[in-house]
């Protein structure tokens, strides 16, 4: 197995996958890892589909960047944290007596948020070694 560096890499960034592959052939093109995806009866990421020539692409309106994918996760630990408060409130105010259902919308709350904690966590760390990383 090569050694993963810049000069392997430039290729991928440039959106030239199949020439990455180098002597070994250690990274195939986009296209044939969607369809052994498809072969092996697995649905590729969001987004992704191989066209009739066989070159890879986004599927219309369902491809989302990276930040709009960010920005809806977190819209979603907010969206929780707000019912989580109002299952707290109507628990108090006597509406809601079905502790189960508050505990376990509290519950995926702190989950959701533990969760965001930790994606945004490894993301300012792959910031840091970029940033620590020398060209």
């Amino acid at each position: 197995m090569s050694t993963l560096g810049l000069e392997n890499l430039a290729p991928v960034l440039q959106g030239e996958t199949s020439r990455a592959a180098g002597a070994g052939g250690e990274f195939a093109s986009e296209a044939s890892a969607l369809r052994a995806m498809r072969s092996e009866g697995m649905e590729p990421p969001g987004g992704f589909a191989v066209g009739a020539g066989g070159e890879a692409s986004t599927a219309g309106d369902n491809a989302k960047t990276f930040s709009e994918m960010l920005r809806n996760s977190f819209d979603q630990v907010n969206q929780d944290q707000h019912e989580a408060d109002r299952a707290i409130k109507e628990m108090v105010a006597g509406r809601n007596k079905n502790i189960h259902e508050t505990m376990l919308t509290i519950e995926r709350a702190d989950t959701s948020l533990k969760l965001a904690l930790q994606v945004r966590n490894k993301i300012l760390d792959a910031y840091r070694e970029i940033m620590r990383m020398q060209v």
